[in-house]
């Protein structure tokens, strides 16, 4: 198969709206802004990288080359928004508001997407080949929801859940506050992972098979599994260096749960502060 070779490109959407209108009717919601992004190389796993303040990021995995991107903009300005204080000379006229746009950048097999406008809130349905990498993040306004991939994922989140479902190869998982829920149907051999939440619950799901070192920790919930975990002694309590004055000694307890699974492997650490932690055992 011919490869076609790409430079670094750009493309950027957006919708310009401009004069009144007397109020007639309301105003029709924003149809998706839609792309299709090849890769500089098809035959090898690219990566995709999304970074939003507002709105949520959806991932799906299909037998494709290319890179197919759906961008929905979502009515109102986010939170972050400034400027948007209430106009009293705009009364019997109709608000047109641009759409938000985003902007694609694909060099070298990795492909970031962003939104022009940070403030605005905008949802993408992203489809993507089986075999790649995709780093998301987004603040406010949404999920991020990743569906089928095989490769390394990372998602960060502050105000919104994580759902990885049928994905393969490694996973690093981390909001603030919300869920994290993980379904892994292979793990890249040796290859460290962490599942994380403030306030929310841990749920991950990893196959029969996989051989890890554990690090369990709820601070203000309980731990739940079913697979054989051979537990490690905890650590004892230590105090921590110097005091002030005649002040006490302060000590620093230890209470995560250490041990391992299937004769161990790498690290996996599942933490939450305020929420339970739950490690299943799949096919």
């Amino acid at each position: 198969m011919q490869t076609m070779a790409f430079g670094r490109w750009s493309l950027m959407f957006g919708l310009l709206v401009g004069g009144t209108v007397l109020v007639a009717q309301q105003q029709p919601p924003q149809p998706p802004e839609q792309a299709v992004v090849p890769f500089s190389d098809p035959s090898r796993p690219g990566t995709i990288k999304v970074d939003l303040v507002e709105g949520s990021v959806t991932v799906h995995a299909e037998d494709r080359k290319d890179i197919s991107i759906s961008a929905t903009g979502r009515d109102g300005r986010g939170r972050g928004g400034r400027g948007q204080q209430p106009d009293n000379n705009s009364g019997g006229l109709r608000r047109l508001t641009p759409a938000a746009g985003f902007e694609v950048t694909e060099d070298h097999n990795e492909v970031a997407i962003e939104s022009s406008s940070p403030n605005r809130r905008l949802d993408f349905d992203i489809r993507v080949p089986i075999r790649v990498n995709v780093r998301a993040e987004t603040v406010n306004g949404g999920a991020i929801v990743i569906d089928g991939v095989d490769g390394e994922i990372e998602a960060n989140n502050v105000n919104g859940s994580i759902t990885l479902t049928k994905v393969s190869g490694s996973v690093v998982a981390n909001t603030v506050n919300g869920k994290v829920l993980v379904s892994l149907a292979r793990v890249t051999a040796g290859k460290s992972m962490a599942f994380t939440s403030l306030n929310g619950s841990v749920d991950v799901t990893l196959p029969a098979s996989a051989k890890a070192n554990l690090k369990l920790r709820s601070d203000m919930g309980d731990i739940f599994t079913d697979f054989d975990v051979q537990l490690r002694a905890a650590a004892a309590p230590t105090a921590s260096a110097g005091r002030r004055g005649n002040g006490p000694i302060r000590l620093n307890v230890n209470n995560t749960v250490t041990g391992t699974i299937n004769g161990g492997g790498a690290e996996f650490e599942l933490r939450t502060f305020n929420g339970n932690v739950y490690l299943r055992k799949g096919n």
